[in-house]
């Protein structure tokens, strides 16, 4: 066997060629047998899943929220007219009654108020009786005619308007009376003090707040409602209130106020919930669980959240055949979201079995291995 040589390249004896053809034989082997036993392995391994029988969507959803126990009036009272505080009476927390003092004033200013404005009255009354003494002269003289029509008209315009001016006086009069008595607040309804906005020996303007009082009576829930669900609630409808101190209490209410405008920070609509029979361990400030249901007119098949992936751009599902217990890809038409999962509005029907777990590892056409309840289920059928 003579060697070859090869132009530009090492010239290989006829050793060299027997060796490199047998090489090449082995590597051919080698890759043969390498693919045989891949297929093999592929042939032979198949995947478990979890699967879901696909329902009927439930119609309505349940809404959860937290909320905060308060009063339905809640109200600043504060002093009708401008002083310094020289007492309070009240704290927070302190239940008072109808007309009971809350604070004081410093009643001296106003006091000195009331004495200039009855000196007020009493000369407008003197410059009215004066008016009126010389109105009646001059009515006896007019028949004589020893005064003028002219001067007996300017003796009744002088009475009418001593008149006019007594009357505001004594208006004026009754507003600095009005005003001593402002300076004692009084509560003009029964309730409990929820807030002390000022102390003794601040000086405060005409209607400015003191304290905050919350009114007794009907208790409400304050929660706050996302936008995408406010527009599916409705004053009247029921609620079922938990509250999370003490005993885990259960009871009935319904939505009386639904704010018309959301909040502009947070987005959310303001709601109050009545409640027509607290229990006596409500307290105002308490947080409370809210659930709401509410009806929707969707409708459809239900599958489970992890049951849809996304091929091609699309929404799919994987559905399974028990009976040879493959996996089938099927594009859907997603509806929208329920309560216990993702609604589909085509693509599957109700009884049809869908993986529910390593959906991403799936194929069309592939063999699975389902769960023991499924498998039995499906052996008791075909018996």
């Amino acid at each position: 066997m003579r060697s070859v040589s090869i132009p530009g390249r090492l010239s290989i004896g006829p050793a060299g060629a027997v060796w490199l053809r047998a090489a090449a034989l082995l590597a051919a082997l080698a890759i043969l047998a390498g693919c045989s036993s891949e297929a093999k392995v592929e042939r032979e391994f198949v995947r478990p899943v979890k699967v879901a029988v696909v329902g009927d969507a439930v119609r309505g959803r349940t809404l959860n929220y937290s909320g905060v126990v308060r009063p339905r009036i809640e109200s600043a009272v504060g002093f009708r007219v401008p002083g310094k505080i020289v007492e309070r009476l009240v704290n927070v927390g302190d239940h008072v009654e109808v007309d009971q003092v809350i604070a004081r004033l410093d009643p001296i200013d106003l006091g000195l108020a009331e004495q200039s404005a009855k000196a007020a009255v009493d000369s407008a009354r003197s410059r009215r009786d004066v008016a009126r003494d010389n109105l009646e002269r001059g009515k006896a003289l007019l028949p004589s005619v020893t005064i003028s029509q002219a001067a007996y008209d300017t003796r009744r315009n002088e009475m009418d308007a001593a008149a006019s001016a007594l009357e505001s006086a004594e208006a004026q009069l009754r507003q600095a009376t009005n005003a001593v008595g402002y300076a004692t607040l009084r509560a003009d309804k029964a309730g409990i003090v929820t807030a002390v906005l000022a102390e003794p020996g601040q000086v405060v303007s005409a209607a400015q707040a003191v304290v905050t009082l919350a009114q007794k009576g009907e208790i409400e829930i304050a929660v706050a409602v996302p936008e995408q669900d406010a527009g599916n609630l409705a004053v009247g409808y029921p609620a079922k209130i938990t509250l999370w101190a003490g005993p885990r209490l259960s009871f009935e209410g319904r939505i009386r106020e639904i704010a018309g405008q959301a909040d502009p920070a947070a987005r959310t609509y303001a709601i109050r919930i009545s409640v027509g029979e607290a229990p006596q361990i409500m307290r105002l400030g308490m947080t409370a669980s809210v659930v709401l249901r509410i009806d929707d007119d969707a409708s459809g098949i239900v599958v489970p959240v992890a049951a849809v992936t996304e091929s091609d751009g699309s929404p799919v599902v994987f559905t399974v055949d028990p009976a040879t217990e493959t996996v089938h890809k099927r594009k859907v038409v997603v509806g929208g979201t329920a309560e216990n999962g993702v609604r589909i509005a085509d693509g599957v029907h109700t009884g049809d079995l869908v993986v529910t777990a390593g959906v991403q590892f799936l194929r069309d056409g592939m063999t699975v291995r389902l769960s023991n309840d499924h498998q039995q289920a499906r052996v008791a059928g075909s018996t």
